[in-house]
């Protein structure tokens, strides 16, 4: 297939929205991931490279393997194929700009506020991957909620209690510094735990290795609560469908968005709840039959 002349499948791949991004790398690796499932066949990074201007695809290759950075001009020609806006743009070069001063060990602050401010996330901190790959563990998000509860005391004894014994004292306190070392918790003057940062965002289906970690590790608690926990304090619900794969998952996944933003809105009550609840929506494909239909 021809990658240049298959618009189509360029003009979905350009969907794909940088903001929900933390990590130049991985915007770039989801495009050429993403144009696989589109055109049912093979990346070719060399055509990739001679639209862009290039004569090989070696320096493109090295960008996406995080092996250089992307120079300024690489940025307007990626932009310009990707047809990025104004702020999407400015939003890329500013990822391309974090990594650079995150290498040279310069401080990242006013970058970080700035990708924040364009991403549009008003109310969630958005936390890089080296900060998620730390605190990826289930209980790790558990007692970021935790400590916020009207209940919670700052105690190793008392945690371990209150997540049913299903994380070890040792694992608690790692967890803890490791909370504190991302900035999602700290220590008030009085030297007792506080949130720092109440709301957190990750992005929107980036590949990871460590939010595969953390989603499993919620599943199993989940399956955990089926066999443990009253039906009273746990609802379960599933909903098997035909849909239309290619004209409503893209509106679906939007819908479910929208829906956890809102639940987030109206139950959460951080300073004022009295346990920690977990909500997980799933919504994937059974079933495999295109090969089916065509023959």
């Amino acid at each position: 297939m021809d990658f240049e002349r298959n618009e189509n499948t360029l003009e979905r791949l350009r969907k794909i929205s940088i903001f929900d991004f933390t990590d130049y790398s991985e915007y770039l690796n989801s495009y050429v991931n993403e144009y696989g499932k589109y055109s049912h066949g093979p990346f070719n990074l060399k055509n990739w490279a001679k639209r862009l201007g290039y004569r090989s695809a070696s320096s493109l290759a090295m960008v996406l393997n995080k092996q250089r950075i992307p120079t300024w001009k690489m940025i307007a020609s990626l932009s310009e194929d990707f047809k990025l806006s104004k702020n999407e743009r400015k939003y890329f070069e500013l990822l391309v700009d974090l990594e650079r001063k995150k290498q040279a060990g310069e401080p990242i602050h006013e970058i970080l506020k700035e990708t924040h401010r364009l991403s549009g996330l008003k109310e969630y901190q958005q936390i890089n991957f080296d900060q998620f790959v730390v605190i990826s563990d289930w209980h790790c998000y558990v007692i970021k909620r935790l400590v916020s509860n009207k209940n919670f005391i700052d105690d190793l004894d008392w945690i371990y209690r209150a997540l049913r014994r299903k994380v070890t004292k040792a694992k608690i306190k790692e967890s803890i510094d490791s909370l504190i070392s991302v900035g999602m918790l700290s220590r008030d003057d009085k030297g007792q735990l506080v949130d720092s940062n109440p709301q957190t965002h990750t992005g929107n289906q980036i590949p990871s290795a460590a939010i595969r970690n953390h989603h499993k590790g919620m599943l199993m608690r989940g399956i955990e609560a089926i066999e443990e926990q009253d039906v009273s304090s746990r609802m379960f619900q599933g909903l098997t469908l035909n849909m239309k794969k290619d004209a409503d998952l893209e509106s679906a996944f939007e819908d479910i968005k929208k829906f956890i933003n809102k639940f987030n809105k109206k139950y959460s009550k951080d300073g004022a709840g009295d346990s920690v609840y977990q909500l997980s929506m799933m919504l994937y494909e059974h079933t495999d039959i295109s090969n089916e239909v065509e023959q």
